[in-house]
């Protein structure tokens, strides 16, 4: 997997200046056996997922972290990728399609809380998930305020209001065009597209790399890619090398995993190849600024992801006062026992 320690992290969401961006689909299309786990933050998924993550390492398989962007040391997704075997906070994701894989299980984490109690704080949650929802499109909003050239933002929101919509990535590839119109010599995602087509749709992968935290911008692409070989490309002719390494590769068939822009979501950050051990990426991955994220945050953005954070935080220790960690201890038995017998059995 390129990573000795058999340990990933990414993320398969953003928050970004053209709504909130879901590449969950894509993942989807590898997966065969789903559990989909529900119920609000605190009820335990994330920390169940992590401790099955860490025995699953024990066991000798490599593992992924799907991390959360809506809090920084939570996880919203476990998959290991070579049984083809996932975990997914349901809550976590904005859901446009249908699932319904060749084996999947929903269990509701709520079941181990203590309904009487979750039934006397029920107004105040529910009044609080309303509201991290607003929030969520206050942040997309700043985010275009922030980074979106003007003239485009004006566009923007003279043709619909983007900010209030989801958009997984073959939406997104349609934004490719206004890049092009903004003079932006990235290669873009459907270029990318084009240029591999010969290759098997389930060699390719997207993620991203980066998130949005109340602190600056968090940066994994350092870690993800330490024990590659790495190809750093600056300046003007950055995108040139790297439209002449996709179409040198193009024919040979091999995997290929795309890291995604954030703030520009029909761009590319990287490029890296994992039976190569290499990267190819845009910049110094260590040096975020080199890929146009600012080192701070506008003073209207940290204001609006402390309330955030405030709101989530009240919303989870309403909802853990009423868990019942012994029930949890005891079903994480089962689930890891669950996923044992899928793992055999795939």
């Amino acid at each position: 997997m390129g990573n000795t320690s058999g340990i990933r992290h990414y993320y398969i969401e953003a928050f970004t200046p053209y709504g909130y961006v879901s590449l969950l689909p894509e993942l989807l299309k590898e997966i065969k056996y789903t559990y989909l786990l529900t119920g609000g933050p605190g009820t335990g998924k994330s920390t169940m997922m992590k401790l099955i993550g860490i025995q699953m390492i024990d066991r000798g398989n490599d593992v992924d972290y799907i991390r959360s962007i809506r809090e920084a040391d939570s996880v919203a997704g476990l998959y290991l990728p070579k049984h083809k075997i996932c975990l997914l906070d349901k809550d976590e994701f904005n859901w446009q399609i249908n699932f319904c894989g060749p084996y999947h299980r929903e269990i509701d984490f709520s079941s181990f809380c203590r309904q009487s109690r979750l039934e006397e704080h029920s107004p105040k949650i529910s009044q609080l998930g309303a509201s991290l929802a607003d929030i969520e499109q206050d942040i997309i909003a700043q985010l275009r305020k922030d980074y979106m050239p003007k003239k485009q933002e004006e566009s923007e929101e003279d043709g619909h209001a983007c900010q209030n919509k989801t958009r997984n990535l073959d939406a997104v590839l349609s934004l490719a065009w206004e890049g092009d119109q903004q003079g932006d010599d990235s290669p873009h995602i459907d270029e990318i597209t084009r240029i591999l087509s010969r290759i098997k749709a389930n060699n390719l992968s997207f993620y991203f790399l980066h998130s949005l935290q109340l602190e600056g911008w968090l940066n994994l692409a350092p870690r993800y890619i330490r024990d590659f070989d790495r190809i750093c490309l600056d300046g003007e002719e950055s995108a040139h090398l790297l439209r002449v390494l996709l179409e040198e590769v193009k024919c040979l068939g091999q995997a290929m995993e795309i890291i995604v822009h954030p703030l520009k979501p029909y761009t590319i950050v990287g490029l890296l190849f994992p039976e190569k051990n290499l990267a190819v990426w845009k910049g110094n991955p260590c040096r975020i600024e080199e890929q146009g994220f600012r080192m701070g945050h506008s003073t209207e953005l940290i204001a609006i992801l402390e309330q955030y954070r405030k709101n989530r935080l009240e919303l989870k220790n309403l909802i853990n006062d009423s868990v019942n960690f012994r029930g949890l201890d005891h079903f994480r038995s089962e689930l890891l026992s669950s996923i044992l017998t899928d793992l055999h059995q795939g």
